[in-house]
């Protein structure tokens, strides 16, 4: 996973060569490849995720458009728009939680991780209920580190949806 991880987060920089990446037979697009990383989560029975960090959109619109353009949630609760978790998903191997909430109407990102994942020294973070707030992403797990990056980016990287009529978003 973390290949592929590593992978999105190159496709994801300014100075990534698409000319050279569409030359390649295989080519596939951000989507495709962060699709392989991630998937919806539909239960967490048995799995115990603790809080490690978080991230506020830049743009709340747009965020949500590119997380339901590239997760396809089935339903999205919006029932509480003021503090409210609209949905959950996963790293492809479930060691790594994402919430993708509102915060006072604004798009937040509340990070997870299995307990054995994360730092938890004296005085490293200090978590707060609206997101970014907390100083760092608290992870002993390179793979998650860059997980919780390639979310962080892609939150933010603008899509061409539908490039004949230069729709992006």
């Amino acid at each position: 996973m973390r290949k592929q991880i590593k992978k999105v987060l190159e496709m994801l920089s300014a100075d990534f060569d698409w000319d050279k990446h569409w030359e390649k037979q295989e080519a596939e697009t951000i989507q495709e490849e962060f699709k392989k990383c991630v998937k919806l989560m539909t239960s967490n029975k048995g799995k115990n995720y603790h809080d490690c960090g978080s991230y506020k959109a830049e743009d709340t619109p747009r965020g949500i458009y590119r997380l339901c353009y590239l997760l396809e949630p089935k339903g999205v609760d919006f029932t509480n728009m003021y503090r409210g978790e609209l949905f959950s998903f996963v790293s492809a191997d479930e060691r790594f939680l994402v919430k993708v909430s509102l915060f006072e109407y604004e798009l937040g990102l509340y990070f997870l991780a299995q307990e054995g994942l994360i730092d938890k020294s004296e005085g490293l973070c200090v978590p707060s209920a609206w997101p970014g707030a907390d100083n760092k992403v608290r992870l002993i797990d390179p793979v998650g580190i860059d997980f919780f990056e390639m979310i962080k980016k892609i939150v933010e990287y603008e899509f061409d949806v539908y490039p004949v009529g230069e729709f992006k978003v």
